[in-house]
């Protein structure tokens, strides 16, 4: 009798878990047919100046995803957050040198919240596509839906257990960081 209530207690956890998770990260929008920006969240180059592989997938899905007339302008974000490389202007380099496309740098950012602030600040409230991994592009979405009426995401699969491992911690503090200020709202208005 214990074991079953605890298990039925164990279900409507999970449950739980789940319900809330799905809350704060809810599915993808579906992809329209084109975008008039796509937006390439940054990521850091080694310490010597070299490409990540991280960096190398996002930039060859935007490459791909222009060639396919996805979008029409690349918005690349992303400051010097690990060493002194600016993200968007390293990768910006990687894609010229590959494909003619028009690319717009935000050099400002140093997390997805401000990737998703500066840019809005440079585009304003127009149709965008994400673009970014596939441990990222959910939780990338879920801040771009605080920022955008009209997004989608495209993704490349990712399933490094370090980038799996970070992304659950990254997500845990979101939705924490969401928590408060939904509860800080609650006082104000009360």
């Amino acid at each position: 009798m214990i074991v079953k209530m605890l298990f039925v207690l164990f279900i409507l956890f999970v449950v739980c878990l789940l319900l809330v998770y799905l809350h704060y990260f809810p599915a993808i929008p579906r992809r329209k047919e084109k975008y008039p920006y796509a937006l390439l969240l940054g990521c850091p180059s080694h310490n010597d100046g070299s490409y990540a592989t991280s960096q190398i997938r996002r930039c060859e899905l935007a490459i791909e995803a222009y060639k396919k007339g996805y979008f029409d302008t690349l918005i690349i974000s992303g400051g010097a957050v690990k060493n002194e490389y600016v993200e968007s202007l390293q990768m910006d380099k990687y894609i010229q040198k590959r494909i003619s496309m028009p690319i717009v740098c935000e050099t400002k950012a140093r997390n997805t919240w401000e990737n998703f602030q500066f840019t809005k600040e440079k585009i304003g409230d127009v149709p965008v596509l994400i673009l970014s991994s596939g441990t990222h592009i959910r939780r990338a979405c879920a801040i771009g839906k605080s920022f955008f009426k009209e997004y989608s995401g495209l993704w490349y699969p990712d399933h490094k257990p370090k980038h799996i491992l970070r992304e659950i911690a990254s997500r845990c503090i979101y939705i924490s960081i969401e928590y408060k200020k939904k509860k800080a709202t609650k006082h104000i208005v009360s």
